[in-house]
């Protein structure tokens, strides 16, 4: 095994997992290490309602060894020391992503110009292509889907393909994501707010792409459907829901992905899962919507450079 690491601590939901990957792996290429994951410390937290994703890809980065991950009790203590004196090594041991006074970031160029030791520890979201968009088609056979094979079996297959299709992604109970939060009443206001807001702009992308392409058919994806009301949208909406026999044995998130992935045009709402889906499309003439920064008065994107240059945004 190569001794210059940088091993990437894997966390949250899949489309972060995706972006940790993606990201510390073109930071890898351009400081000459190897990229190893460790897919297990963050999901062994009590806290933890998330688990590890990037199985279902081809990717070809290792899997850290256990002596490189910072297991139990004394992993823990061991990762807190190392830490804590990070700052005073030539080398540094750890790079933690930076966040401003608001806790957002935004990419780091001096990262390839920052001293590292042998192994070097990555903890961040790193929520921008900005790290990975000079190896674009490796990131793209990376994330090869392993059961390719069963997702196209899909009966939306064929409507997607077929069509001017076009995905929207509604993003509920943001506000009640966690344990201590699925019940609390003023995250579940915030959290309907949100959902509002989201299809306020949702219905004006809608107005924009009946005015540019020709009949479009919009498709909806959502983490939860309940509560929906399918009259709140301008225009007539399919729901993508899967069958049970196919969604127990494949995993549904990496379904999900891989058909908004073959949508031919995209309406993004600020979701990681929702980003990858447009991103990983290879249709050379899509079009991506995105909101602006002002169109949610309780959420913030996590990443100033979280957009791509070309996606165009709806105020």
């Amino acid at each position: 095994m190569n001794n210059q690491n940088i091993i990437t601590r894997i966390s949250n939901e899949l489309g972060n997992q995706m972006f940790m990957y993606a990201s510390t792996l073109g930071i890898s290429k351009k400081i000459n290490k190897s990229l190893l994951l460790d897919n297990e410390t963050a999901y062994l937290s009590k806290k933890n309602i998330s688990r590890y994703g990037l199985n279902n890809f081809q990717i070809t980065s290792n899997i850290a060894p256990n002596n490189l991950k910072f297991l139990g009790t004394t992993g823990y203590i061991k990762k807190k020391l190392i830490k804590k004196f990070n700052n005073f090594y030539i080398k540094k041991n750890f790079y933690i992503e930076k966040k401003d006074k608001d806790k957002i970031t935004r990419f780091d160029n001096n990262i390839a110009r920052t001293k590292f030791a042998n192994n070097v520890y990555f903890e961040g979201y790193f929520e921008t292509e900005k790290y990975f968009t000079d190896i674009k088609d490796l990131i793209l056979k990376e994330f090869t889907f392993n059961d390719y094979k069963k997702f196209i079996e899909s009966p939306y297959i064929s409507k997607l393909n077929n069509s001017n299709s076009v995905s929207i992604c509604l993003r509920q109970n943001r506000f009640n994501e966690g344990k201590d939060l699925v019940n609390n009443v003023i995250n579940s206001k915030k959290s309907m707010t949100f959902t509002k807001e989201q299809i306020i702009y949702i219905n004006k992308a809608i107005s924009y792409f009946k005015n540019k392409i020709d009949k479009p058919i919009f498709f909806l994806w959502s983490n939860d459907f309940k509560n929906i009301d399918l009259k709140l949208f301008d225009e007539d909406v399919i729901m993508v829901v899967h069958d049970e026999k196919l969604s127990s044995t494949i995993d549904k998130r990496c379904l999900d992905l891989f058909l908004i992935s073959n949508c031919k045009n995209h309406i993004v709402v600020p979701s990681s899962f929702n980003w990858w889906g447009a991103w990983l499309s290879q249709n050379k003439t899509k079009i991506i919507l995105r909101p602006s920064d002002k169109s949610f008065s309780l959420y913030k994107v996590n990443n100033k450079d979280l957009w791509p240059a070309d996606w165009i945004e709806i105020d």
